[in-house]
């Protein structure tokens, strides 16, 4: 799979994704390292694996209301 190939969907917002996508890949790498697996299919880097899922709705997130102070 080629990252150039990984459209987002018209009104998304780019920045929004790119965060999203960053901490997958953070949780994916840390999940490989503690458990020695991979995720990736045939061989893909965590980073695309991850863009590709939040591209497709599948990393589950939320946003978290600021504290009133």
């Amino acid at each position: 799979m080629k990252l150039a190939s990984l459209i987002p969907p018209p009104g998304t917002n780019k920045y929004e994704l790119c965060i999203i996508a960053a901490r997958e890949a953070r949780r994916m790498n840390d999940w490989a390292r503690q458990t020695g697996q991979t995720q990736a299919p045939s061989g893909a880097k965590p980073t695309v694996v991850s863009l590709d899922h939040t591209i497709r709705h599948e990393v589950p997130f939320f946003y978290e209301e600021p504290l009133a102070q």
